[in-house]
């Protein structure tokens, strides 16, 4: 299983999701710790200035971003939509 942990710029990001997304963030995180490559997710190496980063899907439009400094350790830095995230 997968640790997650969390920065702060991630986590004041989330306090301004609405309930609803904040819901599906919560889902979707329990289902990145268990399969991290589920398909539902969209997960995804990024590329250019973002190579060293990962992301994967919310909705349609929302991403969470992370990276990985240890095999089975994600630190999620961002979510928001996909011009927030990527911009």
């Amino acid at each position: 299983m997968i640790e997650i942990s969390y920065s702060s710029h991630f986590l004041r990001k989330v306090r301004k999701l609405s309930t609803t997304d904040q819901k599906k963030l919560s889902q979707k995180i329990e289902i990145f710790k268990k399969n991290p490559s589920d398909v539902r997710l969209r997960t995804h190496a990024l590329s250019g200035r973002l190579k060293k980063y990962f992301a994967f899907s919310l909705d349609h439009s929302q991403r969470v971003i992370f990276i990985k400094p240890k095999p089975h350790i994600v630190l999620c830095i961002d979510v928001g939509t996909h011009d927030e995230v990527y911009l």
